[in-house]
């Protein structure tokens, strides 16, 4: 089966073709900017140009003829609007007149597909670094869920519009990759890490500050090193809640070789694996959209013209996913933590747990011993302080730099048991969270990792652990991430419970601040796309 990819969502316009044996051609053009960034208009302008040329030169390349083709597939999206459309009518035409399937495909999921044709992996957390996405996304439930991302900008839009403001042509990113190299101090920058999700609008608007103060190799060099380290943290965090092994590395800024290094020292420190697809495939190309075509149309998902609108915000987990995914045969479920490692101990008689924040190989020592410091002091701090709300935690112990000593919670996490449980149970379990939330932000406090990872079930009760990204006198923002997180989350991993998802809202409601609940929606719609 030979399947033609056309590809447009944001500055490239590519064409690929497949067979069920590998990539056959791979061509593809980037609009570039005089000054400033991609203009929509501009940049499908350039589509419209350019893919005939693209289109003959992958057929070419490929030594085959349009007669030969079996399937043509586009990228339906997410992206933007007037690119997507270039393509998707240049598809259509292109199936209408050669009278062949049509399926429109999403951007995301390319990426990750193409990325598992090509490597091996099997069952991956895929880190997606591009100018306009930064998630991690694996799959769960017959579907590839979103277990974190950006809250802003894309680490790609960060690089380029640092770029810019250095006065560095478009794209950007290459060029801050440069001036990183020669970088020779590390300046604290900000570093935006909530739970699997992060934030980097905060660490632009400080970097930018520091023009004209510092050299820009040692800015480029800080944001790099913040930056990168904040996603390896990330996608660590997901290998650990997920239980699995693989890391795919994917979108435009995985060809940067310092974020590679990072990765490779945190897989290896985990004896997890990395996989990266060739650099023609980590870009926006039209060969990722021809591959999952390909797998589309192998399982009957053929589209009639009149349902291949665009999707501009086309989320990942809104495709179920017909093939089988199989679970990695090698899960590591005595890797550490993300954040840190917990060893049982004897304290004065007492059963108890050591949490040691371990050095972290893929950060560097400036940055990874300031992280540990300031998150074992305040940890401490606010896991003492709130049990004076009525909100069960560990009983702290002992404290040094970077080790806490704390009360052993005999019991299961709620990330491990929920899933096992009746609905009627889940729905009286999320009310009492709810609550919880409520209680611990009407109090001034955002926890900053609100999951059912960091929940344990002890004799009925709930006790919730992990307060090493929590915040005091925390603002809205802060709040409002706490229940966006337990959300984005609860989907990924209790899919099968979504539906009592609104009791943990409805209790929220009823004795937290409805303020806070509307600025999740605020969150949402501020992704680029969400």
């Amino acid at each position: 089966m030979l399947v033609l990819g056309i590809e447009g969502t944001a500055h490239t316009v590519g064409v690929g073709i497949v067979s069920e044996e590998g990539v056959l051609s791979n061509v593809f053009h980037m609009y570039r900017p005089p000054q400033g960034g991609i203009h929509p208009r501009e940049a499908a302008n350039h589509h419209a140009e350019y893919l005939p040329k693209v289109l003959r030169e992958a057929l070419n390349k490929a030594g085959v003829s349009m007669g030969e083709i079996d399937g043509i597939a586009f990228s339906q999206g997410p992206g933007l609007g007037p690119c997507l459309r270039t393509v998707a009518t240049a598809a259509r035409v292109l199936s209408l007149k050669l009278r062949k399937p049509l399926v429109g495909v999403n951007h995301c999921i390319a990426h990750l597909e193409i990325g598992r044709f090509t490597t091996g992996a099997e069952d991956p957390v895929m880190l997606y670094v591009s100018g306009g996405n930064t998630q991690i996304i694996s799959y769960a439930g017959h579907r590839y869920r979103v277990f974190g991302e950006t809250l802003d900008i894309g680490i790609g839009n960060l690089l380029d519009k640092l770029g810019r403001e250095m006065g560095l042509p478009f794209p950007g990113g290459p060029r801050i990759e440069k001036l990183a190299l020669q970088g020779e101090k590390y300046i604290p920058l900000p570093y935006s890490v909530k739970g699997m999700d992060i934030s980097f609008s905060g660490l632009f608007t400080a970097a930018v500050n520091k023009l004209g103060e510092e050299r820009k190799e040692d800015i480029a060099y800080s944001v790099q090193e913040t930056a990168f380290s904040m996603l390896v943290e990330v996608t660590e965090r997901a290998l650990t809640h997920l239980g699995k092994d693989e890391v795919l590395l994917a979108g435009g800024v995985a060809r940067n070789r310092r974020l590679r290094e990072m990765l490779i020292a945190m897989t290896e420190e985990r004896g997890a694996s990395l996989h990266i697809p060739p650099d023609d495939l980590c870009v926006d190309n039209g060969a990722m959209i021809a591959y999952l075509g390909l797998l589309m149309l192998k399982h009957g998902k053929a589209m009639r013209v009149e349902d291949t609108a665009v999707i501009q915000r086309f989320r990942t987990d809104e495709v179920e996913i017909p093939w089988e995914v199989k679970r990695h045969r090698k899960i590591y479920r005595r890797a550490p933590g993300a954040e840190a490692i917990i060893e049982p101990v004897d304290f004065l008689g007492k059963k108890a747990v050591k949490k040691i924040r371990i050095r972290k190989g893929y950060r560097i020592k400036a940055l990874d011993e300031q992280l540990r410091k300031e998150r074992t002091r305040k940890e401490a701090k606010i896991m003492h302080e709130v049990k004076h709300l009525g909100i069960l935690a560990p009983i702290i112990y002992d404290i040094e730099d970077f080790e806490i000593t704390m009360e052993r919670i005999e019991g299961k996490t709620l990330a491990n048991t929920l899933n096992e449980m009746r609905g009627e149970e889940v729905s009286e379990i999320l009310s009492r969270i709810g609550e919880m939330a409520a209680r611990l932000h009407n109090a001034g406090y955002a926890h900053g990792d609100f999951t059912t990872g960091n929940m344990i079930m002890k004799d009925g009760n709930i006790y919730l652990v992990d307060f090493s990204m929590s915040e005091k006198n925390a603002g809205i923002e802060e709040k409002a991430v706490d229940l966006h997180m337990f959300e984005e989350s609860f989907k990924a991993a209790h899919y099968t419970h979504l539906s009592c998802l609104s009791d943990f809202y409805s209790s929220y409601a009823a004795s937290g601040d409805e303020e806070i609940i509307k600025h999740v929606e605020e969150i949402k719609r501020r992704r680029r796309y969400a």
